[in-house]
Formats: C-alpha cells, sequence, structure tokens
C-alpha cells in the first residue's frame, strides 16, 4: 500500500489514472508506396511540365507571402529569385536551422532554447524588424536611418529564420509525438554558435550570385517556406482533431504532414491568386 493510500479517508474512491493517448497504428505499406509515388509525380510536373519553368513555378507558389519587389531581390545568372532578400533570408535560415537539427539529432527536441538563446535570437528578429521598418519608411518617402540594401536584409531575415525554428519546432514537437525529447533546440549559446558557420555559407552563396547556386537556393529557400507553413498547419490540425500526442515515429507522421503539406501548397497559390486579383484591380486601366 503506497503512502498516498494509507492516508486516503475510509470511503473515498481512488482516482482513475490518467489515460494515455490511444496509438496512431503504422500506415500500411500500399499507402507509404503511393505517397511516394505522388511526391515523385508532383517534383516531376513542377520541372517537366510545359508552360513554366520550375522558377517560376517556385515564384507562383512563394508569391503569395512576398512582393517579390525586383529592387528588394537577389538576380542569380539574370533571374530573380523566388522570394525578396529578407524572405530568403527567413526561410533559407529555417531550412538551416531544421537541417542543422537533424544532424545534431535534436529535431525532435520539445523545449524551447535557454534563456541566453532567447535574448540572442530575440535582438536577431529585433533587427530583422527595425530593418524592415527602416525599409518600409524608405518606401513611403519617410526619414530612415540608414539606406536599406539587400544584404542587410539577407541577413536581418538569417537571423530571423533561425528564431522561427527555435520555437516552431519544438511547438510542434509537443504536440505531435507520444514520447517528448525532453532537450531544448538550442540548449545554450555553443549550440547557437554552431549555425554562425552554416548561416556565413547561406549568406556568401546568395551575395555571391554564382550561376550553378540558382536553383539549389531557389528549392531549399522555398522549402523552408513550405516547411515552416506545414508546421503551423500540423498544430492547428492536431488541436482541431484531438490527436495530440499519438505519433510514435516518422513512418506514423507521414500521412498526416502529407495532409498538412498539401493544405499548405493550397494556401500558399490561394495567396498568390488573392494577390494578382488585387494587383490587377488596382492596376491603371
Amino acid at each position: 500500500m503506497s503512502i498516498e493510500q494509507a492516508e486516503r479517508p475510509a470511503g473515498v474512491p481512488v482516482p482513475a489514472p490518467h489515460a494515455a493517448p490511444p496509438h496512431t497504428s503504422e500506415p500500411p505499406p500500399w499507402l507509404m508506396i503511393g505517397l511516394g509515388a505522388a511526391y515523385l509525380a508532383a517534383l516531376a510536373v513542377m520541372v517537366f511540365y510545359p508552360g513554366a519553368t520550375l522558377l517560376d513555378r517556385l515564384r507562383a507558389l512563394d508569391g503569395g507571402i512576398c512582393a517579390q519587389a525586383p529592387t528588394h531581390s537577389f538576380f542569380i545568372a539574370s533571374q530573380q529569385l523566388p522570394l525578396c532578400s529578407r524572405n530568403t533570408g527567413i526561410y533559407l535560415g529555417f531550412a538551416c536551422t531544421a537541417l542543422v537539427l537533424l544532424g545534431s539529432g535534436r529535431l525532435r527536441a520539445a523545449l524551447f532554447p535557454s534563456r541566453g538563446v532567447i535574448l540572442a535570437l530575440g535582438v536577431a528578429f529585433l533587427f530583422m524588424a527595425e530593418d524592415g521598418l527602416n525599409s518600409f519608411f524608405l518606401d513611403l518617402g519617410l526619414p530612415h536611418p540608414y539606406q536599406p540594401f539587400n544584404p542587410v536584409r539577407l541577413v536581418s531575415g538569417l537571423g530571423a529564420g533561425v528564431a522561427m525554428a527555435a520555437f516552431i519546432l519544438p511547438v510542434a514537437n509537443t504536440l505531435i509525438w507520444r514520447e517528448e525529447d525532453e532537450r531544448p533546440s538550442f540548449r545554450g549559446l555553443g549550440q547557437l554558435a554552431v549555425m554562425l558557420p552554416v548561416l556565413l555559407l547561406a549568406f556568401l552563396a546568395v551575395i555571391s550570385q554564382t550561376d550553378f547556386l540558382l536553383y539549389p537556393i531557389a528549392i531549399l529557400s522555398s522549402l523552408g517556406l513550405a516547411l515552416a507553413l506545414t508546421l503551423v498547419n500540423v498544430v492547428f490540425i492536431l488541436g482541431l482533431t484531438n490527436r495530440v500526442g499519438r505519433f510514435a515515429s516518422w513512418r506514423q507522421l507521414f500521412p498526416f504532414a502529407s495532409i498538412a503539406l498539401v493544405l499548405a501548397v493550397i494556401e500558399l497559390m490561394a495567396l498568390f491568386a488573392l494577390k494578382t486579383m488585387v494587383m490587377q484591380a488596382l492596376a491603371p486601366h
């Protein structure tokens, strides 16, 4: 008999233990094969289907959340990147952070970073906001502290992308996994410092405007955008469907994450269509 049971008054019922959330069953092989084939077919359409280039399709995918102003964008091999300088930085930083966490075994980390890391990432995010306002004031013809230029926009975005990943991934992991990984995404400034050479390489890759880096940068930044929105969709769908904490493996999560990804693509294309309609309506006739 436990101490709690010995001290409980007679006649008082023992409370039932909290039931663990039910397991999500393993998806059948035919579903995994079908989803794999669907991904390959979608990739083939993006790359080979006539009527537009892969870059055109990436610009359409990203256009709903980005103004894509030529003066705010980098050009590689005379081709404008799908995202403006700041958004290229944000989602390239997001994707690079996810890859670093994957390589370090912390992709499923369920805790927020340490206080020191939060402070550093907060400064990075504030710098992005300040540089964005400075650029916005210039566009409005208002006084602004300094002349904006694309390398600074890129740097501000890269830092903000790391901050987004450091917080969005733990939130999603807390809701996804049956057994949480009780580690922070970044335990201290030492772990965060690993991002510095990665971000430096990303920065140099973009500003070098080297021809062969056009597609890697365009694809990785667009994947970062799709991943960020997919994780946000996962958070909302899990909450709405009461499926929190039911997944034990990546295989179990794969079909569910595929639904969230499809929704992300639909949302991005809907935003692009809305943006196009508004711009056509406002255009002088």
